[in-house]
């Protein structure tokens, strides 16, 4: 089971994430239609009128207007028609975080989201569509658009709404690393105020050095250390927003040695100086 939390990830880490658009329709088909297939990528269907039924594993679903269907890559379905037919947009996507490209492989989302649960942003993205097949809205504001419809899927997957989850049948093609680095997560959270050497992280997880950085950035797709800065210059950010601390506070927050050490790390990041960021 995944203990971090689903978006904590992703939220830490957004800088790093690719949302790419491979191929995007609309289609309508009759109650006649049946289609058997496995896809290659991540495939997301939004219903815009009619019903839907899948069929994974011997389990049946049901989608209508509103609803968002999120299937995984490798994994084989059946749709057919409901009594009226049905027509939706599919969107193939891959969904990246730095190197790793199948990220959400690492937990379960795939499946049904209500319109109830998808909300505003079903609405959003069905108003981008249509305004894409009128040409007022261009294909960069239609990704924009549906990036939203996904973080919204993902919200959806914190256990806190409604939604209809098809069999896990993806795991067989999960890595499970990030359940080996829960431990790992947790102690740079906790840390963060440290200075934290990579060794320390490769004895957590039982893990040689060496062996250690490769299995990281091929769980999260970039390296531990660019992992720690990213959450420290996170911090630091939020830190400024807030107004409560002055710049040497916060370097010693965040465990840099100095004021200008940690000023010379933001700048690097930011390209503004900490005192000149807001």
């Amino acid at each position: 089971m995944i203990f971090i939390k689903t978006l904590d990830i992703f939220n830490e880490l957004s800088e790093y994430i690719t949302v790419k658009i491979n191929s995007c329709r609309e289609e309508f088909h009759d109650r006649t239609w049946i289609e058997n297939k496995v896809h290659k990528d991540y495939d997301m269907w939004f219903i815009l009128d009619g019903h839907v039924g899948i069929e994974i594993n011997g389990l049946s679903y049901s989608a209508a207007e509103g609803d968002v269907i999120l299937f995984y890559p490798g994994v084989p379905y059946s749709a057919y028609m409901g009594q009226d037919g049905c027509r939706f947009v599919y969107i193939h996507f891959d969904f990246s975080m730095g190197n790793n490209f199948r990220i959400l492989n690492d937990f379960n989302f795939a499946g049904i989201i209500p319109a109830e649960t998808v909300g505003e942003e079903g609405g959003i993205f069905r108003k981008g569509w249509y305004g894409l097949k009128e040409s007022d809205v261009s294909s960069i504001l239609l990704k924009g658009y549906f990036t939203i419809l996904v973080s919204k899927v993902l919200q959806s997957g914190n256990g806190e709404s409604k939604r209809h989850f098809f069999p896990q049948s993806f795991q067989q093609k999960c890595s499970g690393r990030l359940n080996t680095l829960q431990p790992v997560f947790k102690y740079i959270s906790e840390r963060i105020d440290k200075r934290i050497k990579i060794q320390e992280l490769s004895n957590i997880a039982c893990m040689s050095e060496k062996y250690f950085i490769k299995f990281f950035k091929e769980a999260i797709g970039i390296s531990p250390l660019v992992y720690i800065n990213q959450l420290k210059m996170n911090r630091a950010r939020n830190y400024i927003y807030q107004g409560r601390y002055s710049i040497k506070q916060i370097a010693n927050l965040l465990g840099y040695s100095d004021q200008y050490t940690f000023s010379k790390a933001f700048k690097k990041y930011f390209n503004v100086s900490p005192s000149r960021f807001v």
